[in-house]
């Protein structure tokens, strides 16, 4: 079983309009739209999109809250969030007629020490050596360093496989527990490493490598439109998935939790290194040609798989 957690979902609400965004002015919208959000269960809803399963954990609050599990029930996605006071945040995107878009995302509610300690509770029941386990997205105000590496500990004390997407403090501190899988984008690479910002699949190896280095089992460095870069403690060569022709974001967001979303799906299937690489890029891709937080079937995402090429580095 796949377990995604959220620590600081949102309902996400999209908004488009026919014009450039002007600040300052008026701007009225010719759609909108609200869905469950928060990178976690972007997975979630990727994983369901795949064909597969998970229970997406994390916290809800208030009434939109309320809306975000209701949400999640008609979409099938399973949850068993821990409901604490305050009220889930709201994240808002604009996307204008060029496919730009402006997002602003409010920061969510603080986390009491006893809210916390009932998530490690219920966390409990999902640690089965089988399960694979996702934590990505951002933390709730205040929430320690310490107390999102205790959630780690947990996790791969019981055996499980363990798949991170954070940057900065958190993915510093995340590396020290040997996750089994990190997906740092092109910035967050270079942050985590301090070496200069490339997207040279020749330069960016190296760089992953020192993620290797530093504890993670797998590293998968997403591109956008360039694809990804995939590098294992297991595997003698790293392996740069890219598409021909290559494919633009078209308004979208999350195609980078669709990516994780196929990680972990295609972990629990048991797909090889080079499968998995393939599949990953093949999906987020496949999101990246639709708006929102649409994510792609299958189908969309084994259209794109046929364009794939895929490189030794």
């Amino acid at each position: 079983m796949i377990i995604t957690i959220t620590l600081n979902p949102a309902l996400d609400r999209t908004m488009r309009i026919d014009r450039p965004l002007v600040p300052c002015k008026l701007n009225r919208a010719i759609g909108s739209m609200v869905e469950p959000g928060g990178k976690g269960i972007n997975v979630s809803c990727a994983i369901k999109a795949l064909g597969g399963m998970s229970v997406a954990l994390g916290f809800s609050a208030g009434s939109n809250g309320r809306i975000l599990k209701d949400a999640l029930t008609s979409s099938d996605i399973h949850h068993d969030f821990v409901d604490v006071p305050g009220e889930t945040r709201v994240n808002i995107q604009v996307i204008d007629a060029s496919g730009d878009h402006t997002e602003i995302n409010e920061p969510g509610s603080k986390i009491s020490d006893s809210d916390y300690l009932r998530f490690l509770d219920r966390m409990d029941h999902y640690l089965q050596p089988e399960n694979i386990f996702v934590i990505t997205g951002s933390t709730p105000p205040e929430f320690s360093v310490d107390n999102y590496i205790k959630i780690c500990k947990k996790i791969k004390q019981a055996g499980c496989r363990l798949i991170i997407d954070a940057s900065g403090e958190l993915l510093l501190a995340a590396l020290k527990l040997d996750p089994d899988f990190v997906k740092p984008n092109v910035y967050e690479l270079a942050e985590a490493t301090g070496d200069p910002f490339s997207t040279d699949p020749e330069v960016i190896v190296h760089s992953a490598r020192k993620l290797l280095d530093m504890g993670a089992r797998a590293v998968c460095v997403s591109m956008a439109q360039e694809g990804a870069l995939f590098v294992s403690k297991d595997e003698a060569e790293a392996l740069f998935v890219t598409t021909n022709p290559k494919i633009y974001d078209c308004g979208s967001v999350g195609t980078g939790d669709a990516m994780v979303g196929a990680i972990a799906n295609s972990m629990q299937n048991g797909l090889s290194f080079c499968e998995l690489a393939k599949y990953t890029v093949a999906t987020g891709r496949a999101c990246a040609r639709l708006a929102g937080t649409e994510m792609a079937t299958l189908k969309r995402v084994f259209e794109v798989y046929e364009t794939l090429q895929v490189y030794t580095v």
